[in-house]
């Protein structure tokens, strides 16, 4: 993703989201079901019919502005962890989905997902890969012609961007390092991006650029 404890501790079922900035790893099952009243559904891999739309997410099962509740009722096994002993922000993983998110907002109790990320090959920060696949057929197996082919040229970014002045002293990259091939919205509000190693599509993060200015990369360095 792109800004990409303590001890277990249990959660009131009345909370939708995380309570305080003391949260750090829980199980989802702590979680409420988000006021459905139905029993969470069992965890569950996803399938074909799962088709991911860039800048969006995969309509609903994980994606962007998804209430924190929402995503935890659909997948039980997630472990929600307070980012940075943040109260307004929390790292999601659902490890055997191949799901990754970052959940922000004002409000501790209305965590919303601002990034989203879904693992096409190999096992990334613990998450496995799944069978996700985009609406133009991206996903396990693809290259990165098949990418360009399917979504027109990238803007082409290093999996660490380095400040102009430091990049000119650097050494010659290695061409099979990670890259990210970025596509932006029509009004640019949400970036995602596809990572590349070699030729092979890796995995695919949405980033919706507002929220996680605001909550999750507020404190970075000026200048």
């Amino acid at each position: 993703m792109r800004a990409s404890g303590s001890p277990r501790s249990p959660i009131p079922r009345a909370l939708v989201a995380v309570a305080t900035a003391a949260l750090a790893l829980v199980s989802v099952a702590a979680l409420p079901d988000a006021g459905s009243g139905a029993a969470p559904p069992a965890a569950q891999r996803p399938d074909a019919t799962h088709t991911i739309e860039i800048h969006v997410g995969v309509a609903g099962v994980a994606y962007i502005g998804q209430p924190l509740g929402d995503l935890v009722h659909r997948f039980p096994a997630a472990q929600v962890e307070a980012f940075a002993k943040q109260a307004d922000a929390a790292v999601v993983r659902i490890p055997d989905a191949g799901i990754s998110c970052y959940v922000v907002g004002d409000d501790p109790k209305d965590l919303r997902v601002a990034s989203v990320g879904f693992n096409f090959e190999e096992t990334y920060q613990g998450v496995s890969e799944a069978g996700y696949r985009t609406s133009k057929g991206i996903g396990k197996g693809s290259t990165v012609n098949d990418l360009l082919e399917a979504y027109g040229p990238a803007e082409i970014l290093g999996d660490r961007a380095q400040p102009p002045a430091l990049r000119r002293h650097a050494p010659p990259e290695d061409p099979n390092a990670p890259r990210k091939y970025q596509y932006a919205s029509p009004d640019a509000s949400v970036k995602t991006y596809f990572v590349v190693e070699g030729a092979r599509v890796l995995r695919v993060v949405i980033n919706h650029l507002a929220p996680l200015d605001k909550h999750i990369l507020k404190n970075r360095p000026k200048g």
